[in-house]
């Protein structure tokens, strides 16, 4: 098996453990939170795709919240193809699975509107899987799978008692091939909670 299969294998079930930890006893759906949105992530000439997200309001402020994301990406390298080489085509598919704390900060009225900000930090495991295609040669690939962690921040607006719109900026920060990458991550979406805050 090899160290990054190994890293996979021992990272998901600590992360899914420490989750359950902190999952209160008395758990209802009152402090349940869903969330899914458009996601974009910096890198590999850019990947746009979705992100799903659930999290626990462990008090009005704080809450744990665990993050999945599948951003994609085909380009073309190059505009014109004048080589014997022929078109090249890059494939990227990038998956985040992530939990860590959310904190929000008090609700600013703008006019009208209720925003809430908020403040998040985030680890989990990152997978990157890429194909180079060259004119008629066959396709070339690799993946890994490696630690990563995120930091940023974000907004929620209040749409409902139970509906918001959210909009995230983080920087995600990951280690594939045993270096370091630091992309930005963007998440544009709704969020419903169970129970209204």
């Amino acid at each position: 098996m090899s160290k990054h299969g190994l890293t996979l294998k021992i990272l998901l079930p600590l992360l899914l453990f420490s989750t359950l930890l902190l999952w209160p006893s008395n758990a209802a759906a009152q402090g349940l939170e869903l969330s899914g949105g458009w996601a974009h992530a910096t890198g590999d000439f850019g990947l746009d795709g979705f992100g799903l997200g659930a999290a626990w309001w462990l008090s009005p402020r704080v809450s744990i919240a665990a993050n999945y994301d599948n951003t994609y990406d085909t380009s073309r390298i190059g505009i014109f193809e004048f080589t014997t080489v022929g078109t090249i085509v890059s494939k990227s598919h990038l998956q985040n699975f992530l939990v860590g704390p959310r904190i929000y900060f008090a609700e600013q009225k703008i006019k009208k509107y209720k925003i809430t900000p908020f403040g998040e930090a985030q680890f989990g495991v990152t997978r990157l899987n890429s194909k180079i295609k060259e004119g008629l040669a066959p396709t070339i690939s690799n993946s890994d799978n490696a630690f990563s962690w995120m930091l940023g921040a974000g907004a929620d607006y209040a749409l409902t008692s139970h509906f918001s719109a959210r909009g995230n900026l983080d920087l995600l920060r990951t280690h594939l091939n045993s270096a370091g990458q630091s992309r930005l991550r963007f998440v544009f979406g709704i969020a419903y909670s169970f129970g209204s805050r």
